[in-house]
């Protein structure tokens, strides 16, 4: 009897719990939404945007969930005069930490309805059942980690639904709902392991379905999709077969980057007739099967970062523009046959060599990072992009015609000099918009000392030369015409000896980089080396003093014969005492420098004591002068 009496008081106390909480809701007042939250009209759309933002009342020390209730606001219900219809309404609420949804004023004009980074962890039954003209729906960056069965149980008009970066496990309720309209389907970045036949049928007439960075470790499904665009990137997706996409051969584009694959039939791709790009990026692909037939309408594909060791593909179609297979582990790329892909990326790979002839038509190549021991032969007339960076080549020589826009030479470990008529065989390409110019990068090699001053020739139309962070010494002054460099020359981090041979840089160089804004950024570390007296010195510093490097702008120092022969000309014997090391180098620690601090003030001072004595001079004349006038006329007067 007694636990009767407990319970009937249990129940008692929350249902008056319950009912003084909707009291408070019914009882709140009405707030006007415009005049809690900014909006805005935009009268050509007809659409009126009301934007709720959190850290907008956060400045104000004021949180809007401690004056608002979202079940007590009114919509703007403003008429446009001209069509006497009112405005559709796309309302956001960002940062306003509400921890649940309820059941929102309905509104027959909102079309679109955001939630973002907020604290939702649950729904109403049927939060959107009135809404019967929306459109768009993003529920993102809370907490929700469940769906109530009748999420969407009636018709509806939603095309994008945005469901992502929540911790939802399971989908249920959206397995019943019904999109016949839906385009964009976005769960991605949930706790989802697995995606049922159900799900993917109530979603089957969608365009684009994202979902990334799930637990997916499993797909197959008989169900025929509309889909477009599919993405499984970072799942944990393992093997790749016949059935797997099947369904989904409208697939314009499929993404399956960072999964665990690791085995591909060789026909898991061939009826996909219309898909254009195919990433199977960061999986962990040794070999296929057989060789891997691609799709007929193929556009790209991305293998990069497996473990591939040989060419992977049959036949592949002429539709095939970007092939990347970085950082894998191949040891060749022959294909047998012409490959009329335009950029290809092997990088981070174990190739000793490379046949320009199966690639016709590249714009782009990238070989980095392999094992090349020289540059490759027959490049594609059409090249003009190529990248060679960190091969362990210890020569450098064009014996085939190259015509480029980019040549990259960086990195090198084994390259100690680039000898003369290097690149002779190297031009710009043509560019019916721009100069015909190649940009050369040679940086960063860590044994380069010596290039020699015949490497290019008048032909190679360079538009700019980077030669940064080498170990050179010393560089031609004849190695190119300087002035056509109208993009730069990066000379910086080179250990530079600053001798006479090398005053070319300051007449030159430091001008062409100086009075150009854009190039000043390349001399930040233009420094000598040597000698002892301009170590870590930056070029720079003498850019107004010609000759620096030879002694500088000087008269002939007057020496002293070893054995002087005495002489009765005073003046001669002044100007050997007082002057002989006035003028002299701008480096000369023993000598006067009219740049310097001391110096200067040496030099004024003499130049002081010059004009005083002058004054002093003209005023002892003067004044004999006027003292003999003044005699003469006396004289004349007197008789």
């Amino acid at each position: 009897m007694l636990r009767h009496l407990d319970y009937c008081l249990v129940w008692t106390c929350c249902t008056l719990l319950l009912s003084a909480t909707y009291l408070r809701a019914d009882t709140a007042p009405i707030v006007d939404m415009c005049a809690v939250c900014h909006c805005l009209e935009d009268t050509e759309e007809l659409t009126t945007i009301v934007e709720c933002l959190g850290n907008v009342w956060d400045q104000h020390q004021q949180h809007p969930s401690n004056y608002f209730d979202l079940r007590n606001i009114l919509w703007p219900v403003a008429k446009d005069v001209a069509s006497g219809k009112a405005p559709s309404i796309r309302a956001f609420f960002k940062d306003l930490q509400f921890p649940y949804l309820p059941k929102l004023e309905i509104s027959a004009n909102i079309v679109e309805l955001s939630f973002q980074n907020n604290s939702i962890r649950s729904l109403p039954s049927e939060p959107f059942e009135n809404f019967k003209n929306l459109v768009s729906l993003t529920i993102t960056n809370n907490n929700l980690n469940n769906i109530v069965k009748d999420f969407f149980a009636t018709e509806n008009k939603l095309v994008h639904l945005n469901l992502s970066n929540n911790s939802l496990v399971t989908v249920t309720a959206l397995e019943r709902a019904r999109f016949e309209s839906l385009e964009v389907f976005d769960l991605s970045h949930n706790k989802l392991k697995t995606i049922s036949p159900q799900l993917i049928r109530s979603v089957q007439n969608a365009t684009t379905v994202r979902l990334e960075n799930c637990e997916i470790y499993h797909w197959n499904s008989d169900t025929v999709t509309s889909w477009k665009v599919l993405n499984l990137n970072w799942n944990k997706l393992s093997s790749v077969s016949a059935n797997t996409f099947a369904s989904s051969n409208q697939l314009e584009a499929l993404y399956l980057a960072h999964n665990d694959i690791s085995s591909i039939e060789s026909v898991a791709f061939e009826s996909m007739s219309k898909l254009e790009r195919l990433d199977i990026s960061y999986n962990a692909i040794v070999n296929v099967e057989a060789n891997l037939v691609l799709p007929v309408a193929l556009a790209m594909i991305n293998l990069s970062n497996n473990g591939l060791e040989r060419w992977p593909f049959g036949d592949i179609p002429n539709t095939l523009r970007i092939l990347n297979l970085r950082d894998n582990g191949l040891l060749d790329i022959n294909p047998g046959y012409a490959v009329k892909v335009s950029i290809l990326e092997a990088s981070n790979n174990r190739l000793e060599g490379f046949v320009g002839n199966f690639f016709p038509e590249l714009t782009e190549l990238d070989l980095s990072y392999n094992l090349l021991k020289y540059i490759p032969r027959d490049l594609s007339p059409t090249l003009n992009t190529l990248i060679l960076d960190g091969n362990p080549m210890d020569r450098i020589f064009f014996d085939s015609k190259a015509s480029l826009k980019l040549l990259s030479l960086n990195f090198m470990p084994n390259l100690e000099e680039i000898v003369e008529f290097a690149f002779w065989k190297l031009v710009g390409a043509d560019d019916s918009k721009e100069r015909d110019c190649v940009e050369v990068r040679i940086s960063n090699c860590p044994k380069l000392r010596r290039i020699d001053s015949k490497a290019f020739v008048v032909e190679n139309n360079l538009c700019k030369l980077d030669l940064s962070y080498n170990q050179l010494t010393s560089i031609p002054d004849n190695l190119t015409d300087w002035y056509s460099l109208f993009e730069g020359v990066n000379l910086q981090g080179n250990p530079l000896n600053c001798s006479c041979s090398e005053q070319w840089l300051v007449d030159e160089i430091l001008p062409l980089l100086y009075e150009n804004d854009d190039l000043q950024y390349l001399l930040d570390d233009l420094r000598c080396a040597s000698p002892d007296d301009r170590r870590d010195k930056r070029l720079v510093r003498y850019l107004n003093h010609r000759g620096a490097f030879c002694g500088g702008p000087r008269m002939e120092r007057l020496q002293m014969p070893p054995q002087p022969v005495p002489s009765l000309d005073k003046s001669n014997s002044i100007v050997q005492a007082g002057f002989a090391n006035i003028i002299c180098s701008v480096d000369d620690e023993q000598c006067l420098h009219v740049h310097e601090g001391s110096g200067l003030i040496i030099f004024l001072v003499m130049i002081v004591i010059t004009i005083l004595l002058s004054v002093v001079t003209l005023f002892i004349k003067v004044r004999r002068w006027n003292k003999r006038r003044s005699t003469v006329e006396t004289v004349w007067l007197m008789r």
